[in-house]
């Protein structure tokens, strides 16, 4: 009899140990929860931080009349009445346009 009351012990203390550290509720599931609760929070504070940032643009827009205007131009490549705007093709702009051009050309002789 006590025999089979140690083996229950032993059988029991393993599941017991078994659901400590790998069940669904154990120490492995906690500090995995724990690890997305890190980065969520992480995501959170960084949302916070850009929600802050661009209240203060809003802020600043309405009330700010030449911030705004550099914003506009900034963004919408907006020119005044007396201005004139140059946009440079980047590099591989530059080798389309040089190849069409001597496609052009090309066409054109003939």
């Amino acid at each position: 009899m006590k025999r089979i009351f140690l083996v229950f012990l032993v059988v029991l203390n393993v599941f017991l140990g078994y659901r400590l550290l790998a069940g669904n509720q154990g120490l492995f599931a906690y500090l995995d929860l724990k690890r997305d609760h890190d980065q969520l929070q992480s995501r959170l504070e960084v949302a916070a931080r850009r929600s802050h940032e661009l209240s203060g643009e809003i802020r600043q827009l309405k009330s700010d009349s030449a911030y705004l205007e550099n914003v506009i131009r900034l963004r919408m490549n907006y020119v005044g009445e007396s201005e004139t705007l140059y946009i440079f093709p980047d590099r591989e702009g530059e080798q389309a346009a040089t190849q069409r051009a001597g496609a052009e050309g090309y066409e054109d002789k003939n």
